[in-house]
């Protein structure tokens, strides 16, 4: 291997990581993994994704610490696994698992998704270039290639439990799912967490495009992209509050914030307590149309050794669904195939459980229930809800160790569109994942 003859030694430096050493000189540390997932079954119509198997490759390089200075460099490549995927199928009955892929075909691609240099000390951090972006509207469940941002983030520890985040972020990387988030997941509504179709002309995935293009489509007219203000306290004990607020120039502003209480009861019992709040409304030229959006949430988790069981609602309110494009889903009501609570004039819930049935076998099930949302789907918005939207999900996770991962999920969906056109909307989707990290 390339590492080992360039190398003397390499050393595993915790949180899969690896030191690579040439005597006692410190060259850096590396990291990566490998990851497939595989459909099993699925429904015969059409809507579900029923025909897929795709790979993703990782690998990432670190220079060594230079009084707190460094720089990081994470290599991508994704695509069908052995080709294996049936990329013409039948559209009556089949419907290609579009979002574990990057590509319309089995062609691979490889994307280098990080590229940033960096500082960290006790009270100050920064990372300036590609990377991938940790805060609640720019993260969200992922399946092979992720969302990258090209961001100038900022961090400080001002007092004792305080966080405070600033930055510009300027361009964004469609990841693999995008793809559902639009499609299945948003049913182009533009609320699923991409408001675009990213494989559309003039845009496409796996590659930087500025912030109002991955908003509003190729045409949409520059803008300074969105200005990040975060904070994050814990300094009150048994309590933790969030807020982050993003500016879009010329497009819209929301607000995100979240308060949660944790204590501990009798025989060894926890209860954690959180609400939220997301709120957006047009700013400046209003790029994106009116909008005039608002969610309240609501979650309670009680839980023991071994087994937690939790409530969540969700309430959105206003004149207009969300314009939800940056890849974000912080809504508590979420499921695997389901983001119904950024849609207008919607109230959720969901219910859920885990269970440790022994060292590194983890079960969970969830069910959530979003009735009819006032918003239109598919054909230019035209499709108006007439059924209860709906999911269940079973999921089976095995860790043998702390690299390796096997996990299983079995998702139960019917969409508010379901029957429209005399279309049946419904899934029945059972996928199969495995990962190593290293």
């Amino acid at each position: 291997m390339l590492t080992i003859a360039i190398t003397a030694a390499i050393c595993c430096s915790g949180a899969n990581a690896y030191d690579l050493k040439w005597a006692e000189t410190s060259l850096g540390t590396l990291n990566g993994g490998v990851k497939a997932m595989h459909v099993l079954s699925a429904e015969d119509n059409g809507y579900d994704p029923s025909n897929g198997t795709a790979y993703l490759l990782k690998l990432k390089y670190s220079t060594p610490d230079a009084n707190g200075f460094g720089a990081s460099i994470g290599v991508y490549n994704t695509g069908d696994l052995f080709g294996m995927t049936d990329f013409n199928i039948n559209p009556s009955n089949e419907r290609l698992a579009r979002g574990m892929f990057v590509r319309d075909n089995e062609d691979d691609l490889t994307h280098v998704g990080e590229l940033y240099v960096g500082y960290n000390s006790e009270s100050v951090s920064a990372k300036l270039g590609f990377q991938l972006l940790d805060t609640p509207m720019t993260v969200a469940s992922q399946s092979t290639l992720p969302d990258f941002y090209n961001a100038y983030m900022f961090g400080m520890k001002p007092l004792p439990g305080l966080s405070v985040t600033a930055g510009q972020i300027t361009q964004m990387s469609f990841g693999a799912r995008a793809m559902t988030s639009f499609g299945l997941i948003g049913e182009a509504t533009r609320t699923g967490g991409i408001s675009v179709l990213p494989n559309r002309a003039g845009l496409g995935q796996a590659d930087f495009h500025d912030m109002a293009k991955v908003t509003l489509g190729p045409t949409a007219a520059d803008t300074n992209g969105i200005t990040v203000l975060g904070a994050s306290y814990s300094g009150l004990d048994k309590w933790k509050f969030d807020a982050w607020n993003y500016y879009a120039n010329d497009i819209t502003n929301v607000f995100y914030g979240e308060a949660e209480h944790k204590t501990k009861l009798d025989n060894g019992l926890g209860l954690s307590v959180s609400g939220q709040l997301l709120m957006q409304s047009e700013v400046g030229a209003q790029l994106g149309g009116t909008l005039d959006y608002n969610l309240v949430g609501v979650k309670a988790t009680l839980g023991g050794k071994g087994w937690s069981i939790y409530g969540a609602l969700n309430n959105s309110s206003g004149s207009t669904e969300m314009l939800n494009g940056w890849g974000g889903d912080p809504a508590y009501t979420s499921t695997i195939f389901s983001r119904n609570a950024y849609r207008e004039d919607v109230s959720a819930f969901k219910i859920g459980g885990k269970y440790v049935f022994t060292k590194g076998l983890v079960g969970m099930i969830s069910h959530a229930n979003y009735g009819q949302s006032n918003t239109g789907g598919f054909a230019g918005g035209a499709a108006r809800p007439i059924t209860d939207a709906e999911e269940t999900d079973l999921v089976l996770v095995y860790k043998p160790t702390k690299d390796w991962m096997l996990k299983t999920f079995w998702a139960f969906r019917t969409s508010e569109y379901d029957g429209r056109g005399g279309v049946e909307r419904t899934q029945s989707h059972l996928r199969a994942i495995v990962s190593y990290t290293f």
